[in-house]
């Protein structure tokens, strides 16, 4: 027995062998490798871990150059100041702050997070330093790091005065952004970034992209800026990466393991079939003949499938697949005859009556495509039933419509159908589950002649069905001439949008944005209108939703911005040295999607010579939605060129708080201020005022649009709202005209502000404790059209 066994196993010897032999040379072979690729990802991460310190060194210096320049230029406002109390005109820059050595604050923009940043200051022995790096500091939810200057001041006789501080900070999380710590998960490594405890020396960790301690990391100094001596200063930071794989990936290492066992696989089974080729040869051959044999048994059945198929193919192609109604093709094909019928004197009249039943779409999305279709069938059956003995044919004519072509009707009795029709579908409809009322539109067309197509007629009834959709409740519509008028007055707008520009048919005019202090013009938004040669002078809302559909909207925005700039330009020669002002321009959604518009600003400012901060770009809240991550890296790079934004129509739509957070906004133009809009006035100005505060708080700047009363413009003074824009301070007006407010306004006729600063109060630009002065009037009642 055991002879027999061994004989029966005897084959399989060589294979073993071989298979023996390459797990071992292979098994040598990838532990070789190993090692020698941890090395590899041991010097390719020292060499990241470096860079990215190196980076971050970077950009500790520039804080410190930061917090040395402010230092300057405080020492030059402070003067000889003894002690060193600064003048209440003067203001530290952006994230900035003075102090006194002891780590008392003496001006900072942000008072809270300077409190903290002193009070981390003087709680150290940082103090003892003249210049420097020190922090990080927890506020809220962040760190902040931050450099210091001392402000070197002298008296009158030149020796030094008392001591003083610049300190320049900022977020931990924006300084890893500019020195692009991000690149580090890209490139695939898991980081910690931590600081050395000075008494403790124990580590405290600020960032790590995952919980625990990194194990055997590649280690980098990162060291503060050498501000007073040369040699190099302890380490500020400690940055630790390790590959997010590991040091032995696992994943490559199974992959060799798993090469070797297929290998090894391979070259034992190939020897093996080597003694076995005749056998698996015959098998294979009686395998084809099983197959042949199916393959024949298939092909009889699909030819019996073939002709069966043929033979449904003509009701197919004239019905619906699932309703079992007829199709679009079969309802053309009726409208055809009955046309030929009526040229023939064989029928006096036909109407087609389109039914398109409301929220089909939302049906689809919430309970699938095939409850939809069991809607229409529902509703084709009720239909059926409403139109009763009548001699018409009932089609589905596309996803959610249904179409009805009646034979021997006149206009009322037409009427009456469609009457029928809506009352048809007033009991709800039961689908899985659920009871739904559903809402129809309907379109009819009433026909007498035989000389029109059958896609004329139907035309007909879609005109007068795209008019039911229009009204915002369900209703029923019947075409008239007229109707085909305004359809083709719709396309020949859209046509001649193509050659406007070519014509020169656009114009701008400009409605100035006042500073109410003052009051002065500090710039205007740039506003479009189109001298069409038939329909006259269009407005913006009869033209630019046409404009974005067709795909005219981005030339004709480049052309209002080159427009814009050379006009900037031309004022800025006009205007005296040191004059500043704006001219915004409103960019849609679609413009966003321009690849090449950040290109096209930046060329036209560079030709006309126009510096960045003349223009500013406005955009509303429903241009951002369509395309965040678009609309954001546009925006940014606009920013960054120096070109404000202006957040349109806030207090409108979805007024959402995360736009002011997400994108690099400067102002938010708060649209129809809520100031004496309705009854409840100490309401709407709590809103009002609320969102006033807000912008500040955020350190955004307000426009308030469509100021047309006296009392408004008074109200959103005494609030804090400084700019206003609207009929009270001036109508949309010319080029020439619009220079001439911003070169000599002196405000309205009936509001002549003067604000009063309280001799206690530091002049901050805070106009908060500001007394407004202002003479009564009457309330003024300007038109609402802009």
């Amino acid at each position: 027995m055991k002879a027999t066994e061994l004989k029966r196993y005897s084959h399989w010897l060589p294979a073993i062998l071989v298979a023996a032999v390459v797990v071992l040379a292979g098994a040598r072979l990838i532990t070789l490798s190993v090692h020698e690729r941890a090395a590899q990802m041991r010097i390719a991460a020292q060499s990241v871990v470096v860079r990215h310190s190196r980076l971050i060194e970077a950009r500790l210096q520039a804080l410190t150059d930061r917090a040395r320049n402010e230092a300057q230029r405080a020492a030059s406002i402070l003067g000889d100041g003894t002690p060193p109390v600064p003048p209440a005109s003067a203001i530290p820059e952006r994230d900035t702050l003075w102090m006194t050595a002891r780590g008392t604050v003496l001006r900072a923009p942000d008072a809270a997070v300077a409190r903290a940043l002193a009070g981390e200051w003087a709680s150290t022995d940082g103090g003892r330093a003249a210049a420097g790096v020190f922090g990080p500091v927890r506020y809220g939810s962040q760190w902040f790091v931050a450099a210091q200057a001392p402000i070197e001041l002298r008296s009158a006789n030149g020796t030094a005065a008392a001591s003083a501080r610049s300190v320049a900070y900022e977020s931990l999380d924006a300084l890893l952004l500019q020195a692009h710590f991000g690149l580090l998960v890209n490139e695939g490594y898991d980081f910690e970034l931590s600081q050395r405890a000075p008494v403790t020396h124990e580590p405290r960790v600020f960032l790590s992209s995952r919980p625990g301690t990194l194990a055997e990391p590649a280690t980098s100094a990162i060291r503060p800026p050498a501000v007073l001596s040369p040699a190099s200063p302890s380490a500020y930071f400690e940055l630790a990466v390790r590959p997010r794989t590991g040091w032995y990936p696992a994943r490559e290492l199974a992959a060799e393991i798993g090469l070797l066992a297929v290998l090894a696989w391979a070259f034992a089974f190939g020897a093996h079939d080597l003694t076995q080729s005749l056998r698996r040869m015959r098998s294979a051959l009686a395998t084809l003949r099983r197959r042949l044999r199916a393959v024949n048994e298939r092909l009889v059945v699909e030819i019996e499938r073939r002709q069966t198929l043929q033979k449904s193919l003509e009701h197919a192609r004239y019905h619906d697949p699932f309703t079992g109604l007829p199709n679009r093709r079969y309802l053309m094909d009726q409208v055809d005859y009955a046309l030929r019928a009526l040229r023939t004197r064989r029928r006096q009249r036909i109407a087609i009556v389109l039914i398109d039943i409301d929220r089909f779409k939302l049906i689809n999305d919430t309970l699938g495509h095939t409850a939809g279709d069991e809607l229409m069938l529902q509703a084709a059956q009720r239909f059926a039933k409403a139109l009763g003995g009548l001699e018409c044919v009932l089609a589905r004519w596309g996803s959610d419509q249904l179409a009805v072509l009646v034979y021997e009707v006149d206009s009322i009795a037409a009427h009456a159908i469609a009457s029928e029709l809506q009352n048809a579908r007033q009991e709800p409809f039961a689908l899985r589950q659920h009871r739904i009322r559903i809402g129809t539109r309907i379109g009819f067309t009433c026909i007498d002649s035989g000389l029109q197509r059958a896609d004329d007629a139907l035309r007909e009834a879609d005109i007068a069905l795209s008019v039911a959709k229009r009204h915002q409740n369900p209703s029923t519509v019947a075409y008239t001439p007229g109707m085909g008028g305004a359809a083709v007055s719709l396309v020949s707008l859209e046509a001649d949008l193509h050659v406007a520009l070519d014509r020169n048919e656009f114009r701008l005019l400009f409605q100035p944005i006042v500073d109410m202090r003052g009051p002065r013009v500090v710039g205007a938004e740039a506003l479009l209108r189109w001298r069409h040669p038939v329909e006259g002078l269009l407005a913006p809302e009869e033209f630019l939703a046409i404009a974005e559909e067709a795909g005219v909207i981005v030339p004709v925005t480049r052309w209002i911005i080159q427009r814009v700039c050379r006009l900037a330009a031309e004022w800025r020669k006009r205007l005296p040295q040191g004059r500043n002002f704006y001219i915004s321009v409103n960019l849609s959604a679609a413009v966003l999607r321009d690849a090449g518009l950040r290109d096209y600003v930046a060329r036209v400012l560079e030709e006309t010579h126009t510096p960045p901060g003349n223009l500013k770009f406005e955009l509303t809240e429903g241009g951002l939605i369509s395309n965040v991550s678009t609309a954001r890296e546009v925006l940014e790079a606009f920013h960054s060129m120096g070109i404000e934004l202006m957040l349109d129509d806030f207090g409108t739509g979805y007024s959402s708080l995360s736009y002011l957070q997400l994108f690099p906004f400067d102002y938010v133009k708060i649209d129809r201020p809520f100031v004496n809009r309705t009854g409840s006035e100490r309401a709407n100005n709590a809103i009002t005022s609320a969102i006033l505060q807000m912008a500040s708080s955020l350190g955004l700047r307000a426009v308030a649009e469509v100021v047309e009363t006296q009392a408004a413009a008074q109200a959103l003074l005494q609030m804090g709202c400084n700019f206003g824009q609207g009929y009270f301070f001036s109508a949309p007006v010319e080029a020439e005209e619009a220079f001439e407010q911003l070169r000599t306004y002196t405000g309205p006729s009936k509001l002549v502000p003067t604000v009063l600063a309280t001799a206690d109060a530091p002049d901050q630009g805070d106009t908060a404790n500001d007394t407004l002065v202002l003479p009564d009037a009457p309330t003024l009642v300007l038109p609402q059209r802009r």
